[in-house]
């Protein structure tokens, strides 16, 4: 089944303004990536802001923290997951604005819209709105879906299940670059409320592509 691509979010301020939790945006409305940046996405990751100050809670940032475990899953997890779980550093310094926290034991079913294909459970809302998961694909490759249905507890037809799910990344370092990133975004423009020159580079880069606030409002 073809599901919907896009983003789900807490909104940016002015530049992206949501009525609720979470709203979304299609794929086509999102600010690129640098997908060209050395190293790729994990690398500029890294230089996204100090680590060790920002796990300390020295940004007045809430971070996904915690670790996850990835030895001997029945699954076969791609490798770009299992690199930045081991990366301590990475994984413990993600911000969340909604409060979400990594699914320790990475629990696994069924995929209701690919035959053959497996959903782990990697990541949650914290009030149980939303869950992002790998899917991994019978061919080995795997991208990041998410919904409001925890599918490892419950079971859902597959035309219910392409009406909840979302594609919001073709692997999962476009995920957690993109979600590090709208996070990191979220606490400086409508958290810290900092004016455009106070942004940081990556995320003024960022949020410049949204446009001019007065022309989005």
């Amino acid at each position: 089944m073809t599901l919907s691509r896009g983003w789900v979010s807490a909104g940016l301020g002015p530049h992206r303004p949501v009525s609720g939790t979470y709203g979304f945006d299609p794929a086509t409305d999102l600010p690129a990536l640098p997908l060209d940046h050395p190293g790729g996405l994990h690398a500029w990751m890294t230089e996204l802001v100090p680590l060790n100050e920002l796990a300390k809670g020295r940004y007045g940032m809430a971070t996904l923290g915690g670790p996850v475990s990835i030895a001997g899953h029945r699954a076969a997890l791609p490798d770009s997951f299992i690199a930045f779980m081991k990366d301590s550093a990475l994984r413990d310094s993600v911000p969340t604005c909604t409060s979400c926290y990594w699914e320790s034991d990475l629990p696994a079913a069924p995929s209701p819209v690919t035959e053959g294909a497996t959903l782990v459970r990697f990541l949650n809302d914290q009030q149980g709105c939303l869950f992002w998961y790998l899917h991994l694909l019978p061919s080995g490759a795997h991208e990041v879906v998410c919904g409001g249905i925890a599918y490892d507890c419950e079971e859902a037809e597959p035309h219910e299940a392409a009406e909840d799910l979302l594609l919001v990344a073709d692997d999962f370092d476009e995920f957690i670059a993109r979600f590090w990133i709208e996070n990191l975004a979220w606490y400086e423009v409508v958290g810290q409320k900092r004016a455009e020159d106070e942004l940081s580079p990556p995320v003024r880069d960022y949020v410049r592509q949204l446009g001019p606030v007065d022309e989005l409002s």
